[in-house]
């Protein structure tokens, strides 16, 4: 029996998701970028998160083997120097009864910006935006409050009566293409 490991698809590493560009403030000098998908199985992406410059929460997030398994990790880096332009960890979630809030979410656990850049946050935003359409979630929310993300209201998210963001699925076809326009955004997969 013959095994043909060419055709073997898996990967344990981060995926590239999209490239794009992004500005860094003051100099509006342009910087290509990349979006990627971590993975907590691979190796490889721990020592990355271990030895990078992210606050202490999102490293102990994605380094604790038995916390946040679900959570999907996403980071956008410049190609040249491997800055992070922004960092989310994203869960899914089924709420029964809370109101307007019920179904199939999105919540955005930790989100970090590089306040180096211009608007760091919208293509990461977009990305969890799109993913958000395919798993059809009827609202993305964040689990912090709005004063720790201010800048989350000028990519369309809504204050709640809970002071956390919202972003209702009718806004999401909007956030995305202000994102590809402005960030001029291509797609890996």
């Amino acid at each position: 029996m013959k095994v043909n490991f060419s055709k073997n698809n898996t990967s344990f590493q981060k995926n590239a998701l999209f490239n794009c560009i992004v500005k860094r403030k003051g100099t509006n000098e342009k910087a290509n970028a990349t979006l990627y998908l971590y993975k907590k199985q691979n190796p490889n992406d721990m020592e990355e998160i271990a030895n990078s410059n992210l606050p202490i929460q999102i490293k102990s997030n994605f380094l604790n083997l038995y916390y946040a398994n679900n959570s999907r990790f996403y980071a956008l880096k410049t190609d040249n120097s491997g800055e992070f332009v922004s960092f989310a960890q994203v869960s899914k979630h089924f709420i029964q009864d809370e109101g307007k809030y019920k179904g199939t979410i999105s919540t955005i656990e930790e989100f970090n910006t590089n306040k180096e850049f211009i608007d760091p946050e919208l293509p990461l935003l977009s990305q969890i935006t799109k993913d958000a359409i395919n798993s059809e979630d009827n609202f993305i929310i964040t689990s912090f409050r709005t004063d720790e993300a201010p800048y989350f209201k000028s990519a369309s998210f809504s204050k709640t009566k809970y002071d956390n963001w919202a972003l209702p699925e009718k806004r999401y076809t909007n956030l995305i293409d202000r994102a590809e326009k402005r960030n001029q955004i291509e797609y890996l997969c």
